[in-house]
C-alpha cells in the first residue's frame, strides 16, 4: 500500500534508494526518481519486532533492522579498507580512501543496483546507520579538538597570524563576490545572501583537524612546513568559529526572524560560559586527582566520553549547531598527559577505525553522481563549479603570495598554498549542514564531495613531490669527527628514549674522554611519543632556569623526570669539560628522527649518539626488542643525518662501570682519572669512510690512561676488490694514526690478510679470546666487498652493519660492548623536483598512506 503526502514544495533528501530487485512497481517499495516530485511515496512495510529464528525456519535476516545494520557495518569497513589498500601506491591520504570507500556502498556505485540496495542496504536499517555516522563525526571532532593546544595561538609569530587572516579573508571575499554575481542563476534557497556567505565560508577556510590528519598520514607533522601550516590553520579555525556562529545566526534570522537570531546568540553565550566556568574546572580537578606519571582513572574517561553526547544534546536543545558542541567540549580539555594522552590511548583507535567508517558510509549514501545532470546544471551546479574553482585559485595564490612576502622559500610557499587547500572531514560536515538547511541540494552536495576528493587527491602527491622534509639535512659542509680540529670543542647530539639506555650513552661519553682542552658540547634530547597532542613540541630545558619558569611537561611523566635529572647530574659532575643542553621532543615515533637531525643541523654538531636498544636473551634465541620504535628512529637517522652517527650497544662489564664512577659516586675535579680497571678496546678497520671515522674517534680515546687500544686492519689477498682511491685514503689515515701514537705503549697495530668473508669472520672470532671490552668498527661505507664476501646473507639488521651485527650477536658470545660509526655522507641525492631540473616519478607513487 502506498500513500502520498504533500511535501510543501521543499526538496526532500532521499537517504537511500530502495528498490525491489525484479518488480520496481510492486507494493512495498520506495520509489524515488531523479526529478523530485511534489508528492513523494511513503512506504508501508511490515515491522519485525523480534530477531529471526534462523534461515532454516524461513526467516530472512535482512527483514530485521539490526541484522541488516550488522552486515552494513561489515561492508562499509571492508570497502574502506579495500580502497585504502588499492590507492596506497598512489600516495592518497586516508580521507580520500574513506570517502571513496563510503561512496562504494552508496547510490553512486554499488548502491545503484536494485538487488544490492534492497538486500544489503534496505531503508529499514538506515536510521541506525545514519545516527552512528553522525556520532562518528562528533567523536572525531572531539578527539581532534582535545589534542589542540589553544594556548599556542598566543605564541604564534605575527607572520603566521597575517597569513592565516589572508588565507581566509581573500578567498571568502572572492568566492562571495562570485556567488553574488551568479545569484540570478541560483535557485531560491541557494540565492539568499546568507546561503552564499555560508558556501563562501565553507570553501574559504582551512580546518585544523583536516590538515592535521592529512599531514600525519604524510609524515609531515614534524617538518618545518607542516608546523607552519598547522599553526596557520589553527589560527584560522579560531576565527572560523566566530564566522560559523554568525552564519548560523543569519540562517536563524532568515527562517524565524531577528528574535530567533537573538535567542541563538544568547544560547551560544550560555553554552560557552558553562563550558569555561564549569566543565573546564572539572577537567582541571580530574588532572589534579591523577597521580604523577599515571593515566587518568578509567571512570573519569568514561564520564568524559559520555560528555560528548551530553554536549551534542545541549547544543541541539539550545538550537545551536550540533557539531559545535563536541568541538568546543574538546578544546577545553587540557591537551597532553595525563588527560589528553589517556583519552587518545583509550578511544582513538575505536573512533578512527570503527566510528568514522559509518560517517563516510553516511556521506556515501547522501552522494549520488546520477544527479549531476544537465537539469541541475543551471541552478545548482554551475554556480558551485565557479565558486569552488575561484576558492582554490584565490586561496593558493593568496597563501603563496603572503608566505613569499614574509620571505618563506619559494618551494615551501608553494607547498603551503597546496596544504591550505586540503579538504576533509570538517568540510564535509559543513556541506552536510548546508544540505540540512536546504542551502544546496543533492546535486550540489555531490559536487562538493567530488571537489573534496579531487582537490585532496591531486594536492597530496604534489605536496610530496614539491617538499622533502629531509632536504635541509643534505649539506656539503664537513660535519664529522675526522674534520673536527683537535683541542677544540666537539658538538654532539645524544638521543635517548628512556633511562635504561642513558647509562650506556654516559658510559661512552666517559670513555670518549672530554677534557678542558677538548671539551664536549652535548645536546641531550629526550624522545617522548606524541600522545594527547596534535602538534609536535621541542622543548629547550635551560639548566640554570628558575623553578617557576620550567615547562609543565618536564614533570608530566616519571621517566621524563628521571632522564632530565640524570642529564643535570651528569652536567654537574662534568662541568669542567662538558656543556650539556637538555631538550624534550614530543613527536610521533616515525618522526622523531627529524627533531634529532634538525638539532644536529642547527647546532653544527660533529656526530649523533644513539643507543642500540636490544638485549640478548640468556639462551641462544633471537634478540628481544626493548623499544621497536627507537629502532626505526635509528634507521631514519642513519638515512637522513646531516653529520656522522655513532650507535652504541652497551653490554658486559661496560654496561654500568663508568656510570657508577661518573654519576653515582662523589668524584674529584678530575673524575675521569678515578678508575679501578684498565679497559681493552679494539678497532676493526676494514677500510672506507665509516672505518676512517671510527679510527679518528678511537684516536681521541687514546688520551685516556685507563684504555689500551688495538687496531686490526683487514686487507684482501693480492689487493683483490680494492678501490684505488679508498685504499689511498685508508693508507693516509692509518699512517697518520700510527705516527701520532707510535710512542704510546697502550696502542698496538696489526694487519690481517683474508680471502673472503669467512676468513674475516674467523679472524674476528679468534680475537674474542682477548676478552675486549669494546669493539669499534665502521658501519658499511667503502668497505671492500671481497672482505665481506658471503657475510651479507647473515645480516638481518642493517643498523649495525655486517661486522657490527656479527660482533653484537649472541652467536659471537662476547661480553664486550659494540660501537658502530657511520661518517657523514655529504650531498645525499642532491636536489629533486622540477624546480631543480630533475623529475623523480617514484616520488609520486609511494606507499605511505592509510597507515
Amino acid at each position: 500500500m502506498v500513500r502520498y503526502f504533500p511535501s510543501n514544495g521543499q526538496t526532500v533528501l532521499p537517504l537511500h534508494l530502495g528498490f525491489l530487485p525484479d518488480n520496481p512497481a510492486s507494493p512495498g517499495e520506495l520509489i524515488i526518481t531523479q526529478a523530485f516530485s511534489a508528492r513523494l511515496p511513503v512506504v508501508c512495510r511490515q515491522v519485525h519486532s523480534k530477531q529471526p529464528f534462523g534461515m532454516f525456519r524461513g526467516e530472512n535476516a535482512m527483514n530485521y533492522a539490526f541484522s541488516s545494520f550488522l552486515l552494513e557495518a561489515v561492508l562499509v569497513i571492508f570497502f574502506i579498507k579495500a580502497t585504502c589498500f588499492i590507492l596506497r601506491p598512489l600516495r592518497q591520504p586516508r580521507i580520500v580512501c574513506e570517502i571513496i570507500g563510503g561512496m562504494v556502498v552508496g547510490p553512486s556505485m554499488l548502491g545503484g543496483s536494485r538487488t544490492f540496495s534492497y538486500y544489503l542496504f534496505p531503508p529499514i536499517s538506515n536510521y541506525i546507520f545514519t545516527n552512528l555516522g553522525l556520532l562518528g563525526f562528533f567523536y572525531f571532532f572531539f578527539i581532534t579538538a582535545a589534542k589542540t593546544d589553544v594556548a599556542a595561538i598566543a605564541k604564534s609569530p605575527k607572520k603566521h597570524k597575517y597569513i592565516a587572516a589572508i588565507s581566509v579573508l581573500v578567498p571568502m571575499v572572492c568566492v562571495g563576490a562570485t556567488g553574488m554575481a551568479m545569484r540570478g542563476q541560483m535557485d531560491k534557497n541557494m540565492g539568499r545572501p546568507s546561503s552564499v556567505g555560508g558556501i563562501a565560508f565553507a570553501l574559504a577556510f582551512s580546518s585544523f583537524p583536516v590538515i592535521y590528519t592529512i599531514l600525519r598520514d604524510m609524515n609531515l607533522l614534524n617538518s618545518e612546513v607542516g608546523k607552519f601550516a598547522m599553526s596557520v590553520a589553527l589560527l584560522g579555525d579560531m576565527g572560523a568559529i566566530l564566522v560559523l556562529v554568525s552564519f548560523e545566526a543569519a540562517i536563524q534570522a532568515n527562517v524565524a526572524g531577528a528574535k530567533a537570531a537573538a535567542y541563538y546568540v544568547v544560547s551560544v553565550a550560555i553554552f560557552s560560559a558553562f563550558m569555561i566556568l564549569v566543565v573546564k574546572r572539572a577537567f582541571e580537578w580530574v588532572v589534579d586527582q591523577t597521580p604523577q606519571g599515571q593515566h587518568v582513572d578509567q571512570n573519569y574517561i568514561v564520564i568524559i566520553l559520555m560528555g560528548v553526547l551530553v554536549s551534542c544534546f545541549l547544543t541541539d536543545m539550545l538550537g545551536l549547531l550540533i557539531g559545535t558542541g563536541p568541538m568546543w567540549y574538546g578544546l577545553i580539555i587540557p591537551h597532553g598527559p595525563p588527560l589528553g594522552s589517556t583519552l587518545a590511548i583509550r578511544s582513538e583507535t575505536f573512533i578512527h577505525e570503527f566510528s568514522m567508517p559509518f560517517a563516510f558510509g553516511l556521506v556515501g549514501l547522501y552522494t549520488d553522481v546520477h544527479f549531476l545532470s544537465a537539469d541541475a546544471w543551471d541552478h545548482q551546479l554551475a554556480p558551485l563549479v565557479y565558486m569552488t574553482t575561484v576558492s582554490f585559485i584565490t586561496k593558493f595564490i593568496s597563501v603563496f603570495a603572503a608566505a613569499f612576502f614574509f620571505k618563506v622559500p619559494t618551494r615551501d610557499s608553494l607547498t603551503l598554498g597546496l596544504i591550505m587547500n586540503l579538504r576533509g572531514q570538517l568540510d564535509i560536515m559543513l556541506y552536510l549542514l548546508c544540505l540540512r538547511k536546504h542551502v544546496i541540494g543533492v546535486p550540489g552536495f555531490t559536487l562538493l564531495v567530488l571537489h573534496t576528493i579531487v582537490v585532496t587527491a591531486i594536492s597530496t602527491p604534489l605536496i610530496s613531490f614539491l617538499y622533502d622534509p629531509n632536504r635541509p639535512y643534505r649539506i656539503s659542509k664537513h660535519r664529522t669527527i675526522q674534520h673536527t680540529p683537535p683541542s677544540t670543542e666537539m658538538g654532539l647530539v645524544l638521543a635517548v628514549s628512556g633511562h635504561e639506555a642513558l647509562s650506556g650513552l654516559i658510559t661512552f661519553l666517559d670513555f670518549a674522554y672530554p677534557t678542558t682542552s677538548s671539551p664536549f658540547s652535548v645536546y641531550a634530547i629526550q624522545l617522548v611519543e606524541l600522545m594527547g597532542r596534535a602538534t609536535p613540541v621541542l622543548m629547550d630545558h635551560k639548566i640554570q632556569k628558575e623553578e617557576e619558569d620550567k615547562e609543565e611537561e618536564e614533570v608530566e611523566e616519571g621517566r621524563v623526570d628521571q632522564v632530565q635529572s640524570a642529564f643535570k647530574l651528569y652536567q654537574k659532575k662534568r662541568d669542567e669539560c662538558v656543556k650539556l643542553h637538555a631538550y624534550t621532543a614530543h613527536a610521533p615515533k616515525r618522526l622523531m628522527y627529524q627533531d634529532i637531525c634538525e638539532l644536529a643541523l642547527a647546532k653544527k654538531t660533529a656526530f649523533i649518539l644513539l643507543p642500540y636498544q636490544q638485549k640478548r636473551l640468556q639462551d641462544s634465541a633471537p634478540t628481544e626488542l626493548l623499544d621497536s620504535g627507537m629502532l626505526s628512529v635509528n634507521a631514519d637517522v642513519l638515512a637522513y643525518t646531516p653529520c656522522s652517527v655513532c650507535i652504541y650497544y652497551g653490554k658486559g662489564r661496560l654496561r654500568n662501570a663508568k656510570v657508577r664512577s661518573s654519576v653515582d659516586q662523589q668524584q674529584s675535579i678530575q673524575p675521569s682519572r678515578v678508575r679501578q680497571h684498565t679497559y681493552r678496546f679494539v678497532v676493526l678497520f676494514l677500510g672506507g669512510a665509516d672505518n676512517r671515522e671510527a679510527l679518528h674517534l678511537a684516536d681521541r680515546m687514546t688520551a685516556n690512561p685507563d684504555i689500551t687500544l688495538t687496531i686490526v686492519r683487514f686487507l684482501s689477498f693480492n689487493h683483490e676488490g680494492e678501490d684505488a682511491r679508498e685504499k689511498k685514503l685508508d693508507d693516509g689515515v692509518v699512517t697518520w694514526f700510527w705516527v701520532k701514537n707510535e710512542g704510546n705503549d697502550r696502542v698496538s697495530y696489526k694487519e690481517v690478510v683474508v680471502n673472503n668473508g669467512a676468513e674475516t669472520l674467523a679472524a674476528i672470532q679468534a680475537m674474542n679470546i682477548n676478552d675486549y671490552d669494546l669493539w669499534i668498527t665502521g658501519r658499511r661505507e667503502g668497505i671492500n666487498t671481497k672482505i665481506l664476501e658471503g657475510l651479507d646473507a647473515w645480516s638481518g639488521d642493517h643498523q649495525l652493519g655486517v661486522i657490527g651485527e656479527t660482533v653484537a650477536g649472541s652467536i659471537f658470545a662476547s661480553e664486550g660492548s659494540v660501537l658502530v660509526v657511520q661518517q657523514q655522507v655529504r650531498n645525499q641525492k642532491g636536489g629533486d623536483g622540477f624546480l631543480n631540473g630533475k623529475f623523480d616519478y617514484k616520488k609520486l607513487v609511494s606507499p605511505w598512506s592509510c597507515n
